[in-house]
């Protein structure tokens, strides 16, 4: 049987056993330790190249069903590299008897197959850890106080930090606002900043020194939708586009005429279905003269949603249209993230055995638009962040299913032509989730002072 198929069954049995699933609640001691202490699940996300240690649940007893089980004697480990090659491993029983710990060091990404026998009850629990790299300890761009979360975050080629609403350019100089603090509409393009503030679309650039400099403002029109707030935008230095629920803005920039509006085109008849944390409606990528709008529909005969990525293009009028003969493309799951020419989604597949996650990554490009390169099966031992993605790019973050572990993103390995993990910096109780985009990731920290914390980041090597 392969890895792929076998690996739903294993984890679901593992997270069974060791999270117990089945028990009645409240799930009593002797249930996981035979009249010991509670079990800890063990952590099934593990940094590479540091020594693991797992511990493993031998048997339940009657008070989950399983009479007349006998105490293990003995244990023994067996572990597999991503490429099924056997791996030094290490276990011992501990004091009770009724659980083992397992050690080994993992010396690659990917994912390890373990199976952990007991004697003489005969008991054999066989699950996958999930082996990172370790991006936890790369130094950060810059640490700011006072700082509050930063639903976007970009940098101008110019050195100003732009977060949602506000710009600075070092901390210690004043804040320049330029935009509403949480309306997904900012964009960075080089040393252009668009931005919606006070019914206005304005355009700043990045001088050198100072503030950002206003080069020019238009009206925005009022929305024909009841929820008028940003869903996507893109820009370069010259164009800006937002998008609604059904309706496409486009301005343009030229010197001596300013900031100008091109008549508004419908990407969509009506709101469709929702998607990530804050019900986005569409996602836009931009590749060479088109964009792949991204949107969730249900079937009409079927009601079974679906995710729908269509091309458009200039057209006429200097509006953005489908493209004829061009049809839309389908893709498999619901968008979990996207960046510059990378569209992530997130589907599951179910079994009699449990659930697992399936990720997948598609790259758009003018030449092939959509296509999937990368798909990673996550199982249930992994759990996701439900992304915003109205305000710009940001890659999948997941965790272990206890929370208590580290958090990690999604990386394409050209090398090895496979998606793997990475530690992402953050964690702890009081920092909010980290947030990744196509050059940085960033939390913020509530000790005592809310400090901002940017470190580089790309999703490619």
């Amino acid at each position: 049987m392969s890895r792929a198929a076998r690996t739903p069954r294993l984890l679901a049995a593992v997270l069974a056993l060791v999270l117990g699933v089945g028990c009645p609640a409240p799930i009593p001691e002797e249930c996981l330790m035979g009249g010991g202490s509670s079990v800890e699940p063990p952590s099934l996300l593990v940094p590479v190249n540091q020594p693991a240690s797992l511990l493993i649940p031998a048997s339940a007893n009657s008070a989950c069903g399983d009479m007349g089980a006998e105490r293990p004697e003995s244990v023994t480990v067996e572990a597999q590299d991503p490429y099924n090659l056997p791996v030094p491993a290490t276990v011992e029983l501990g004091p009770t008897s009724w659980t083992a710990t397992v050690h080994f060091t993992p010396t690659m990404p990917g994912r390890y197959h373990l199976i952990v026998a007991f004697s003489p009850v005969g008991s054999l629990r066989q699950f996958d850890v999930f082996v990172a790299e370790d991006g936890r300890q790369r130094s950060t761009v810059t640490r700011m106080t006072n700082k509050p979360d930063c639903p976007f975050l970009a940098r101008t080629h110019g050195g100003t930090w732009v977060c949602g609403g506000r710009a600075w350019r070092e901390s210690s100089e004043p804040e320049q606002s330029i935009g509403q603090g949480r309306n997904p509409a900012t964009a960075v393009a080089g040393d252009v900043v668009w931005s919606m503030f006070e019914g206005q679309v304005r355009r700043y650039v990045d001088p050198g020194t100072g503030p950002l400099v206003l080069t020019g403002t238009a009206p925005f029109p009022p929305s024909t939708t009841t929820d008028n707030t940003p869903h996507a935008r893109l820009a370069t230095e010259d164009e800006y586009v937002v998008l609604d629920a059904t309706t496409v803005y486009r301005y343009t920039f030229s010197e001596g005429v300013g900031v100008l509006p091109v008549p508004t085109s419908q990407w969509a008849e009506q709101p469709g279905m929702t998607f990530g944390a804050d019900s986005a409606q569409v996602l836009a990528l931009r590749a060479g003269a088109t964009l792949w709008l991204v949107s969730r529909v249900q079937e009409r005969v079927t009601f079974v949603p679906r995710t729908w990525a269509c091309p458009f293009q200039l057209g006429p009028l200097n509006t953005y249209v489908p493209v004829t003969g061009q049809p839309c493309t389908s893709l498999e799951g619901e968008p979990q993230g996207f960046g510059d020419g990378v569209l992530w989604t997130r589907g599951t597949l179910t079994s009699t055995q449990g659930f697992s996650n399936i990720l997948h990554r598609y790259t758009v490009t003018a030449e092939h638009g959509p296509r999937e390169e990368g798909v990673l099966s996550l199982d249930s031992s992994l759990s996701f962040h439900q992304p915003e993605l109205r305000y710009g790019p940001t890659l999948p973050v997941l965790t272990p299913v206890s929370s208590t572990g580290p958090r990690a993103t999604p990386r394409w390995d050209s090398e090895r032509g496979e998606l793997l993990l990475v530690l992402v910096p953050g964690g702890g109780a009081n920092t909010t989730v980290t947030r990744i985009s196509d050059h940085f990731t960033w939390t913020v920290n509530h000790d005592v002072i809310p400090e901002l914390r940017i470190y580089p980041w790309t999703s490619t090597p």
